[in-house]
């Protein structure tokens, strides 16, 4: 032992780790042998089996049997398989046992030999061993049936004694071999490991796990959604950057990573998703003055809870999704209306050729022109002159239709057309028009003559956005509420979210109401040259 103590690390791994290899390799082989001989008799049985379910399921052999005698294809196939798998024979008999297939061609139509093949002819099927007339073999049988279900023969096929006792060998002779290579990789294992922790205790290769780790937080932090995950002790393993984001606007300005979330944010409740069997899908959450909508799931390793994760989003944001998909609704609706009337249109007028009303039909088709007419002159037809922006123009043409159809008067004035943008600045003016129109309706939804003056201009690289309604306006009072908070209703709530989305852009909002008389919405965003805001 003094030896052993005053060898070097490496070297001490090296004899202390081949020592427990050996050892442990001499007294598992024993039982490995065992084990491998029984194995290649199980194998080498089951590979009859197989061989002999094949055969018996095959329709060339039940046609055979079927029709009373042998073929040149069935017993091509049959010598084909017992090649390919290396049996001594292949037989298949009818119910007098009489031998349809042999490996010996002479002995086709002579009765199969063997005691052991009673059972097979009462519905059996099984293995057994016994000596047939090419010597001892271990033998399965497997009974054929016809479509009815009768039997109509049966398939026997055998392997060698003496191939099961070739094949227990090549195992155990493996085992040697395996015992050699097991030693030698247990030697040569400890040595590298006794070489590694000699050069380095704190890491083994650390490039590859560091590499590792920096992909997976850039794939996070590529996320836009708050991330948030904790162990079962509800400690936060894992927040990302969206999520500290968040949390450091909405109040919270500590550390993130080991403190309990329930410090952090005790209105998520993560905690309850570790004993949840499926997600909290799409709830709505509030941050303070902010509301989210979050996704909580529990977190699982090899079937076991080690956690839970959230992740989510400003609900304002994802109002903005729906403002979108509302336009595209209004769009939707607008065509179905129109394909109504179109229709009604046309069973009008076929009526009145039916009844040759030409007089009245001629008429009828004057006023449709007049209507026509001044239907392209309403403001949402002005709208494609006015705005380059495939996008925009779209939109806005929608909401003021949408509104006219409502019964509001709608007014347009423009100055320089608005030019094409980029996919961020259209964005932001979707939302400012989402929120504007459906500010300036609910202001006005009540009123027996409603008017909208809607100012679209571009002038000195800046982007000019007025709408006036002639609603219920609001107080000095309610308006600075409206500025200060999103508590404030639906109104309140659209204008601070107009003010998130300008800030990026240097925009600027400007409120002019007074109560009862009407409110005065004017914006102004900076415009580059390349079709995002100037300042970029």
């Amino acid at each position: 032992m003094k030896g052993y103590k005053r060898l070097p690390l490496k070297g001490q791994i090296m004899l202390f780790s081949g020592l427990i290899v050996l050892v442990s390799i001499l007294i598992l082989s024993a039982f490995v042998a065992n084990s491998q001989a029984t194995s290649a008799r199980e194998h080498l049985a089951e590979k009859v089996r197989i061989s002999a379910s094949h055969i018996a399921h095959s329709e060339m052999a039940k046609a055979a049997l079927v029709a009373g005698e042998t073929n040149d294809e069935l017993k091509a196939y049959v010598e084909t398989v017992r090649e390919e798998n290396d049996l001594q024979y292949i037989v298949v008999m009818d119910n007098d046992r009489v031998r349809y297939t042999h490996p010996v061609a002479e002995r086709i139509g002579q009765t199969f030999v063997g005691e052991d093949a009673a059972d097979v002819f009462n519905g059996h099927r099984y293995t057994s061993e016994g000596v047939g007339t090419l010597g001892p073999s271990m033998r399965a049988f497997e009974p054929v049936w016809d479509e009815a279900g009768n039997q109509i023969g049966a398939v026997s096929v055998g392997i060698s004694t003496e191939a099961i006792a070739a094949a227990v060998k090549d195992s155990q002779s493996m085992l040697v071999w395996s015992v050699f290579c097991s030693l030698l990789i247990g030697i040569v294992g400890a040595s590298m490991l006794g070489q590694s922790i000699k050069k380095t205790l704190n890491g083994l290769e650390p490039a590859e796990i560091a590499l590792a780790v920096e992909e997976r937080n850039s794939m996070l932090e590529a996320v836009d959604q708050g991330i948030l995950a904790i162990n079962n002790d509800g400690e936060v393993l894992l927040a990302n950057d969206a999520a500290k984001q968040f949390l450091r606007r909405t109040g919270y300005h500590g550390e993130f990573d080991g403190v309990p979330i329930d410090r952090i944010w005790p209105e998520l409740k993560l905690q309850e998703a570790l004993t949840a069997t499926s997600a909290f899908s799409s709830e709505p959450i509030k941050k303070g003055d902010v509301e989210t909508v979050a996704t909580r799931v529990p977190m699982y390793v090899a079937g076991k809870c080690v956690g839970a994760l959230a992740t989510f989003n400003e609900r304002s944001h994802l109002d903005d999704v729906m403002r979108r998909l509302a336009g595209a609704e209004v769009y939707a609706h607008s065509l179905r209306s129109e394909t109504h009337e179109f229709m009604n249109k046309l069973h009008i007028i076929h009526a009145m050729v039916e009844t040759e009303s030409y007089e009245e039909l001629t008429n009828y088709i004057e006023e449709l022109s007049e209507r026509y007419h001044k239907r392209t002159a309403s403001a949402a037809s002005q709208v494609e002159q006015l705005v380059e922006d495939v996008s925009i123009a779209h939109y806005l043409a929608k909401k003021i239709g949408w509104i006219e159809q409502m019964g509001v008067t709608v007014q347009v004035q423009s100055g320089t057309p608005w030019p094409s943008m980029n996919t961020a600045l259209t964005d932001v003016w979707v939302t400012v028009i989402g929120n504007t129109f459906d500010n300036a309706w609910e202001a006005m939804q009540h009123k027996d003559e409603k008017k909208l003056t809607l100012t679209l201009k571009q002038a000195g690289g800046v982007l000019r956005y007025v709408i006036e309604d002639n609603g219920i306006g609001f107080s000095p009072t309610e308006q600075e509420a409206s500025q200060r908070s999103t508590k404030g209703g639906d109104r309140g709530y659209g204008l601070a979210n107009i003010r998130e989305k300008l800030k990026p852009f240097q925009g600027t909002i400007d409120i002019l109401s007074e109560k009862g008389k009407g409110t005065i919405v004017t914006i102004h965003i900076p415009y580059g040259e390349e079709g995002g805001n100037s300042s970029d």
